[in-house]
């Protein structure tokens, strides 16, 4: 079995019909579907059903009781028997042909981690591919440590989403690398370790993933969960940094007072007491060496968060408590 593909799925019978259509279009590689229902209240598993028994030579339906994203995708790494394994989300789509063409390609390189690329998706429209920067196009197959750090040279090229790269089962496995169960943001903590631990890393530059922007959805909204979270994630990240090489280390640098600083600026813009997480940020920040990156940004946002805030306001880029859907 060359790959396993993985699709949590909780109440998304509106689109799911779509979603397992374009998997199931996939031809050119000897693949197996896990399907897992983590306790839907909808028709969700009623379609399930439906697919496996429409595809019952490839497909299993794995139904268990709520527990998130991060446990639904636990489930299928342990039921999974490909050499690889590809998570999609039960709400987006893929193109079938672009897949198999990234796969294929990955797959002759023999990698630990192939990073593809999206495109977003609403109300029937399909974006460009994201932006990737010349450099990472560029990478040959390394270490994802330098990978890593590479992802840092333009702006908005480090991107934690999972659905867009492939990874080989046996360095999933071997590296311990599950996704945490009650983090909001499990993919902000997954792709990093990934790229710490990886050997054996490219990026691959074809769009195959068409990533749905839609209001309601577990990313749409910013709770206090979401926030402590992200606040979580930053502590289990520096823990990994007097454990990682040079490069791993000069990327967590970058990383953690970038993530950290949206902490900030959301408990500042809910118009709570911030002078704690002020202090947290500082010290990440002093841990990491942060200083020598020169980002002025985050100098300013160290020694005063609210004017740095305020300016963020007047440009039109704020912070809030509510995720802005990407316009395209």
């Amino acid at each position: 079995m060359e790959l396993t593909i993985i699709v949590p799925v909780y109440n998304v019978e509106q689109y799911l019909r779509e979603c397992l259509d374009s998997i199931y279009q996939i031809k050119n590689i000897k693949y197996e579907v896990i399907l897992v229902n983590d306790g839907s209240t909808d028709s969700s598993y009623k379609i399930l059903e439906e697919y496996k028994n429409r595809y019952s030579e490839i497909t299993k339906v794995v139904d268990k009781e709520n527990g998130g994203l991060s446990s639904a995708r636990n489930v299928g790494i342990k039921e999974a028997k490909g050499e690889y394994i590809s998570f999609i989300d039960s709400d987006d789509i893929i193109s079938p042909i672009e897949f198999e063409e990234f796969f294929k390609e990955g797959q002759k390189l023999d990698l630990d981690v192939m990073v593809g690329n999206m495109r977003y998706l609403s109300d029937g429209k399909i974006g460009e591919p994201l932006f990737r920067s010349q450099n990472i196009k560029d990478f040959t197959v390394g270490k994802g440590t330098k990978f890593f750090l590479t992802l840092f040279d333009g702006n908005k090229c480090f991107r934690e989403e999972v659905v867009d790269d492939i990874y080989k089962r046996d360095f999933i496995c071997e590296n311990k690398l599950y996704f945490h169960d009650n983090l909001i943001h499990e993919d902000s903590y997954f792709t990093p370790m990934v790229y710490l631990k990886a050997k054996r890393i490219k990026y691959i530059d074809i769009a195959f993933y068409y990533y749905r922007q839609r209001s309601g959805s577990i990313m749409s909204v910013v709770t206090d969960k979401s926030i402590n979270s992200l606040e979580r994630i930053c502590y289990m990240l520096l823990s990994e940094y007097p454990k990682t090489d040079e490069f791993g280390q000069k990327a967590l640098s970058k990383l953690l007072p970038s993530f950290y600083k949206v902490v900030l600026y959301r408990y500042i813009n809910s118009g709570r007491e911030y002078k704690e997480k002020l202090k947290n940020y500082r010290n990440i920040f002093k841990e990491v060496n942060a200083i020598k990156n020169k980002n002025i940004e985050e100098i300013l946002v160290y020694l005063s968060p609210r004017l740095v805030n305020f300016l963020r306001k007047i440009i039109g880029k704020g912070i809030g408590c509510k995720q802005k859907i990407p316009k395209f």
